[in-house]
């Protein structure tokens, strides 16, 4: 075997070995983006917020917001994204629920659906791109009276199956004097 046919041979075992070790690498790249990572599903955070911009006719006037964030790398469609404002009044009782539905949480049935006889969803988009952050407003109005708001939203997705993603936040209703000192504040 000639010298030539020596190089040959060592160049194509190398040039093998090359093609292996990226066909692995790229393998095991994938793999990690998208099986351990999961990547191509969505991923979100939500926060919640409630301003209470004041008073008028004995109600307080209230801004839910819920901040969604979509930290994937995929644009998520979701549907039916609702909202229940729960509210305490000074005299209920505080106690636990009983339905293991809502894992025995507190037990709060008043809810702000009880005056339209049925349920609220926000009504802006129906998607979140990859990365973005959109802010959902609801505004709505609690009896001059309510100490708290428990305030709790659903939307749902699909991947595979339908999934549901839901998030809940409680706020102490701020006492007028508080709430009167802040405006006179902030003017």
């Amino acid at each position: 075997m000639s010298a030539a046919m020596n190089t040959r041979t060592v160049f194509d075992i190398v040039e093998s070995g090359v093609k292996v070790a990226a066909i692995l690498i790229g393998g095991s790249w994938t793999y990690w983006k998208f099986v351990i990572q999961r990547s191509s599903e969505p991923a979100t955070d939500i926060d919640t917020n409630v301003t209470f911009v004041g008073k008028q006719d004995a109600k307080w006037i209230i801004q839910i917001t819920v901040t969604l964030e979509n930290k994937s790398e995929v644009r998520l469609e979701y549907k039916d994204f609702q909202i229940v404002a729960r509210y305490f009044l000074p005299d209920d009782k505080i106690t636990d629920s009983t339905h293991p539905k809502v894992m025995y949480q507190l037990d709060a049935p008043r809810t702000i659906d009880e005056r339209i006889g049925s349920k609220r969803f926000f009504s802006n988009v129906e998607y979140i791109n990859p990365k973005q952050v959109f802010r959902q407003r609801y505004i709505t109005y609690l009896p001059g009276d309510a100490t708290f708001v428990w305030i709790q939203t659903k939307f749902f997705f699909t991947l595979k199956k339908l999934q549901m993603v839901n998030s809940q936040k409680i706020f102490r209703v701020p006492n007028e004097k508080t709430t009167e000192a802040k405006i006179a504040e902030e003017a």
